[in-house]
């Protein structure tokens, strides 16, 4: 389960404060779909970095399955979101030199886990996103839905409980974004884990078994699936 409470985050200080988000109470529950949903300044990315140890609340706390937040220290927040969460972006961020393997490997040499053991969990990842053939191309030379399909491979390579997704068909065709969020589904359902998607999309939205519709960073209403109008 995903909890806030009373989770503020503000930035600037005196006359530059801008309240991102104000009074977010929220509990999600685990092993479900959750879109969030907003106009562009919503706060909805802020949400989805708060959640995901990206940033730090100004004042509230987050828990995620029983780990609260902000009692971990930098290092162990580094380890957590490398091993505990998957962020899968607008904009990709993949090292477009280095190859498929090599960008599916980040998170798992970050984790320290032993090279064969890490090369089977690479192998995987790139089978279950369809890019075992490119796995000793550099990044740089795929498609743009090939690459979210690599960025998508990185986020679930360590078997994450939480999938974090920030419009991920933002910059992609609609015919190539279909086939990723039908991709981020099958595999939420496959590993049983959570998946928070931030989208201007309502198609997606109502895919979703919960929606969060968040409005100059307050939480507008929630709604389950089958209930949104």
């Amino acid at each position: 389960m995903i909890e806030l409470d009373n989770v503020n985050k503000i930035y600037g200080k005196k006359d530059t404060a801008f309240t991102a988000l104000a009074d977010i109470n929220l509990k999600l529950p685990a092993d479900k779909s959750i879109a969030v949903i907003g106009k562009s300044g919503s706060g909805k990315s802020t949400l989805l970095h708060l959640i995901g140890g990206l940033d730090r609340p100004t004042s509230g706390s987050i828990v995620i399955n029983g780990q609260d937040l902000s009692k971990l220290s930098k290092k162990e927040m580094d380890r957590y979101r490398s091993h505990d969460l998957g962020f899968v972006f607008q904009s990709f961020f993949v090292e477009a030199n280095q190859s498929c393997y090599q960008n599916v490997a980040l998170p798992l040499e970050i984790n320290r886990l032993p090279v064969l053991k890490r090369k089977q969990l690479i192998e995987d990842a790139l089978v279950q996103v369809e890019l075992a053939d490119k796995i000793k191309n550099k990044a740089g030379t795929l498609s743009g839905g090939q690459k979210q399909r690599l960025a998508i491979a990185r986020a679930i390579v360590t078997k994450p409980k939480v999938i974090l997704a920030d419009e991920p068909t933002g910059n992609l065709d609609s015919a190539t974004g279909e086939k990723v969020i039908s991709l981020l589904f099958d595999l939420h359902y496959k590993q049983a884990a959570t998946l928070v998607i931030v989208t201007h999309d309502s198609d997606i939205a109502k895919a979703c078994d919960v929606q969060v519709y968040i409005k100059d960073g307050k939480i507008e209403k929630v709604t389950t699936k089958g209930t949104n109008k």
